[in-house]
């Protein structure tokens, strides 16, 4: 039992794993977050004015929506915490355990990075392939890869730690969308613009991803599971990357001033 929920324990040194940067100063840090929070919730203000006309309850049945709702949520809650961790940047050595409400930021963190890029996968080869590629809005654009791609600016700049355990948080959350396909599939839900192969109630959330066909959804399902494992796994190398190449100095803590020696600091008080 004490195993697994090692799994799902959050752990960083606060607040400097939350608060500074591999890329700015912690003043530039926080005024980068707080720019990307303005252009999730913009964007998701314009996504929903855009959908919810048309599609009104139905705008809950996509994994997409889902996936937008959730990284706008946590891009403004890493903005809240990476301005409560500037505030307590330390004159000296980490303060500690982080508080609740900035452990679930992070859970949230670890859940949005590589989720974000499965759902870029996913559309670009089962929903709008490549070879065969649709016209796409900016919107639509923004949903299916320009928010990854900020997400991934977000993960390279963070000096949120990372290992390849973290990927249970996005598990957790594919598990439970799959569940709701199966619950919008008996529960005969539908979609907003209906589709050709059924009748309304019993048109699938996606056409290729259609539980009456239950052999080649099933073989979908295990495809993009064992898929989400191999991005966690990229992921880690991209921390791993992050690391060798922004690697913090041993025996220094960040401040507001920038880097400084504990030693230092501390025969100094």
């Amino acid at each position: 039992m004490t195993g697994c929920c090692n799994v799902f324990k959050v752990e960083l040194r606060w607040p400097e794993q939350i608060a500074t940067s591999n890329w700015f100063p912690p003043l530039v840090y926080l005024i980068f977050n707080g720019i990307f929070a303005i252009v999730f919730v913009a964007f998701q203000i314009l996504h929903f004015a855009d959908n919810i006309p048309d599609q009104g309850g139905f705008y809950a049945i996509f994994l997409t929506h889902w996936a937008l709702v959730l990284q706008t949520i946590t891009m403004v809650m890493l903005f809240i915490s990476t301005a409560w961790g500037y505030t307590k940047l330390p004159d000296g050595p980490s303060q500690g355990k982080a508080p609740l409400f900035v452990r679930y930021t992070v859970a949230l963190w670890y859940l949005i990075q590589p989720l974000s890029l499965i759902v870029v996968i996913l559309y670009w080869t089962l929903i709008n392939p490549l070879w065969d590629l649709q016209p796409v809005d900016l919107l639509g654009l923004w949903a299916h890869l320009l928010n990854w791609l900020c997400l991934l600016l977000s993960f390279f700049a963070a000096r949120i730690p990372w290992s390849f355990k973290n990927f249970i948080w996005g598990l957790v959350f594919l598990l439970t969308y799959l569940g709701w396909t199966l619950i919008h599939f008996f529960a005969q839900i539908g979609t907003p613009r209906g589709c050709e192969l059924y009748i309304d109630p019993e048109c699938p959330i996606y056409d290729a991803f259609d539980w009456n066909m239950p052999m080649m959804t099933t073989i979908i399902t295990i495809f993009a599971l064992v898929g989400y494992a191999v991005l966690a796994g990229l992921y880690t190398a991209f921390v791993r990357c992050r690391q060798c190449c922004f690697p913090t100095p041993v025996g220094e803590v960040e401040t507001k001033d920038g880097p400084q020696n504990i030693e230092t600091i501390e025969n100094a008080a």
